[in-house]
């Protein structure tokens, strides 16, 4: 059912479902914008903010557009976010042609350099509890590993079979779990697992052209299988090759699943010739479409990543918005955000700082005193007004005054 409440959406107000909400990380002053991860109560992807490619910059923010943060290291031309989890963010960053795997943790000062010595290319796609996975460019790509250093880099791309030698990515992890692909004897792109340190499981199920995994959690992993009539299908795996169901078996259309976390999988389906962003629990019956909670002005959305933090769900994507002819960082949520909950402890550059935990207590007003005293915009402003029900309550205005001081203690006061 849907219930007969508002929430407003790039200026907008749109329909709210009775669990979904959408919300826009679209600055008017940016040319696009695309979200592609969340993880740790934070979101992830890019900005383009001129008419160039030089102008994309790596993105950061903590649930709306006013908390951007620019991640780009100034020493790169262009850069990309793709995953967020426990304070890291990872992506790339290049330098002219090559990409560097890049690792950062809140800031554009606090880039690390991922890419290993004597390769030329590398990219990070995912983290986990202090563990980034990608690809590194050695003689073709290699699935690769590290844990917060060049140095640490671990090679996980298989060994040659009878003379045959493989490449492959890594797209994402969960604690020892990493999922991508391997090109297999015959040059069959394949669904692949790496379990206990690096041990590769092929996940291909035969008779099919080709798949890929793109998320994996404890007990699941989803990418896409490209079946025999050519389209590509979402996929979901909970053992090995047999295991895959098909989440949207209609034929010539394509989907794909991008990430999984607690048996939901998220992704994108072709609907009436767009893709729209999608969600579901194991069946292709189960598909819910999170396109549906946009405004009518969305033509096509995509769905990359899921993460649930406190009771509440969140998944980042991104969509074209024709009424604006852009590309919109899009985060959609299902259950109750708690305002007021800004971090995990007080304590500035300690793990968790800035980062929402599910808990309201006196770390979130002292780190709000502490934003507020310090003029940043992006957390402390939250109101033109301070009296309930005037024009401008609970609405930001680019301006910090005592209202807004006493609008975050309203919300404190009223807890969660």
């Amino acid at each position: 059912m849907r219930l007969a409440a508002f929430l407003v959406f790039g200026g907008c107000a749109i329909a709210a479902h009775a669990q979904w909400t959408a919300s826009s990380f679209q600055n008017p002053a940016w040319f696009q914008a695309q979200a592609q991860g969340v993880g740790g109560g934070q979101q992830v992807g890019w900005v383009q903010t001129g008419g160039t490619v030089a102008s994309i910059r790596a993105s950061l923010w903590s649930g709306s557009a006013g908390s951007w943060v620019d991640l780009h290291p100034a020493s790169a031309v262009y850069s990309f976010a793709n995953a967020a989890d426990g304070g890291q963010q990872v992506g790339e960053a290049f330098f002219g042609a090559p990409s560097h795997a890049s690792l950062w943790t809140g800031s554009a000062a606090s880039w690390v350099d991922l890419n290993p010595g004597g390769v030329t290319d590398s990219a990070a796609f995912d983290v986990d509890a202090g563990t980034q996975v990608g690809r590194a460019l050695v003689l073709g790509y290699h699935a690769s590993l590290w844990t917060g250093s060049a140095a640490s880099w671990v090679d996980l791309n298989p060994p040659p079979t009878m003379g045959y030698q493989h490449t492959s990515e890594a797209y994402a992890v969960s604690g020892s779990r990493v999922a991508g692909y391997v090109v297999d004897v015959g040059g069959v792109m394949s669904a692949s697992l790496w379990v206990g340190g690096g041990a590769w499981i092929n996940l291909h199920p035969p008779g099919n052209i080709s798949s890929q995994a793109f998320g994996v959690d404890a007990a699941q992993v989803v990418g896409e299988v490209r079946v025999p009539d050519t389209s590509s299908h979402a996929a979901v795996w909970t053992g090995g090759p047999g295991t895959w169901v098909d989440l949207y078996p209609i034929a010539t259309l394509n989907s794909r699943a991008t990430d999984v976390a607690g048996g939901e999988q998220v992704g994108y389906a072709q609907v009436g010739g767009w893709f729209h962003a999608s969600l579901w629990t194991g069946t292709a019956a189960s598909r819910i479409d999170l396109h549906s909670f946009l405004p009518a002005t969305f033509l096509t959305s995509q769905a990359e990543s899921i993460w649930t933090g406190a009771g509440v769900t969140y998944v980042a994507g991104h969509g074209y918005n024709t009424q604006t002819n852009r590309e919109e960082a899009i985060l959609w949520t299902r259950g109750v955000v708690c305002r007021p909950d800004l971090t995990t402890t007080a304590v500035a550059g300690t793990p968790g700082y800035g980062v929402p935990d599910g808990i309201l207590n006196t770390n979130d007003f002292f780190y709000y005193l502490a934003q507020f005293a310090a003029g940043n915009l992006a957390v402390a402003d939250l109101t033109a007004s301070a009296v309930a029900g005037s024009p401008g309550y609970g609405v930001p205005n680019g301006v910090l005054s005592n209202d807004d001081f006493f609008f975050y203690l309203a919300l404190y006061a009223a807890g969660c």
